[in-house]
């Protein structure tokens, strides 16, 4: 089983998230998305107005990996700025509300996580991975987690399933013998 080691930790979550709200909204809403989401870059990309669903706090992702579609959650705040800046960039229903291309999504990740302090090894995906640890850490169960990051096999979202020995620790206390 692959061990996944590129992840952050909530906080480190928020170090970079802060930099790129003190920098651009822009930047602050395709990143939280891609932390709240789990989506891939690729996904946000394609993301338009058609495709959200606002009142079942969903998103449809039509052009997923592989071709293929599902809906992710996202929740209500995140949906109010997105529906804000949405408004404010008058961007047409049928267009991608982030008309970017994948470089310039990985070169503003690496940029906002190198004024945070948090290193130069962060990319789009790390979020994806932090999206992951952190709802099996929050006690998601796997199948559900697969759903949301649209995963075919259960054996690629079982990798979120390693854990570090505190993690472990801080489960084990909460426990009543």
């Amino acid at each position: 089983m692959k061990h996944i080691t590129d992840y952050l930790e909530k906080e480190q979550v928020t170090q970079l998230l802060e930099c790129a709200r003190a920098c651009s909204l822009r930047d602050y809403l395709m990143l939280r998305i891609l932390w709240r989401t789990g989506i891939r870059v690729s996904e946000l990309l394609n993301i338009r107005l058609q495709d959200i669903e606002a009142h079942n706090q969903v998103v449809n992702i039509v052009k997923a990996k592989g071709g293929k579609q599902r809906r992710v959650l996202l929740d209500i705040e995140t949906l109010d700025m997105l529906a804000k800046y949405v408004l404010d960039t008058k961007t047409p229903e049928d267009n991608p509300i982030f008309p970017l291309s994948s470089v310039w999504v990985w070169q503003l990740v690496k940029k906002y996580a190198r004024l945070a302090g948090i290193g130069d090894s962060v990319h789009p995906h790390t979020l994806r991975h932090s999206h992951a640890i952190h709802l099996v850490r929050k006690g998601a169960d796997i199948r559900r987690v697969q759903l949301l990051l649209g995963h075919s096999s259960l054996n690629t979202t079982s990798t979120y399933l390693r854990f570090k020995e505190a993690d472990l620790l801080e489960m084990y206390n909460t426990i009543e013998f």
